[in-house]
């Protein structure tokens, strides 16, 4: 038992809360881990003892495993967060590339004059129109027909 020492040491010479924050002061995923132990030394104590306080180990060993099932399923949501992050930021980064190749298709086409220019200029004002109402607008972006 890793943490033995220590456990015996709070529950010996220090009070329930000592002994509390100590846990909670330790890595997410070892507590589990120190429930468990915290039980076994309890055990001990109650059969060295033959006091025994009805239920208290089965309590602790439930709450460990409750303990347990809750911080990996908190730790599988966070990465499930951090995945669904990531894939949002490929889709926007994907959607911008889309519409700098967008601007640069309607901006050649103004360019090299080609037979739909009138119509991509139409187009080309309706999106700096846009731009300016979200906010997103940069003259550097069209200087080529501005």
């Amino acid at each position: 038992m890793k943490n033995r020492e220590k456990l015996l040491d709070l529950l010996l010479n220090e009070n329930e809360e000592a002994l509390a924050n100590w846990i909670n002061s330790q890595p997410l995923l070892d507590q589990p881990d120190i429930i468990r132990e915290l039980k076994e030394i309890i055990a001990e104590f109650e059969e060295e003892s033959g006091i025994v306080e009805a239920g208290l180990t089965d309590h602790l060993t439930k709450f460990a495993d409750d303990y347990e099932d809750a911080v990996l399923s908190e730790k599988l949501n966070e990465q499930m967060l951090h995945i669904a992050m990531d894939e949002r930021d490929k889709v926007m980064d994907e959607m911008e590339n889309a519409i700098i190749g967008i601007r640069e298709y309607v901006i050649e086409c103004i360019v090299t004059n080609a037979p739909n220019a009138k119509e991509m200029k139409e187009l080309a004002d309706k999106i700096m129109e846009l731009e300016k109402n979200n906010g997103t607008f940069n003259p550097e972006n069209w200087k080529d027909i501005l």
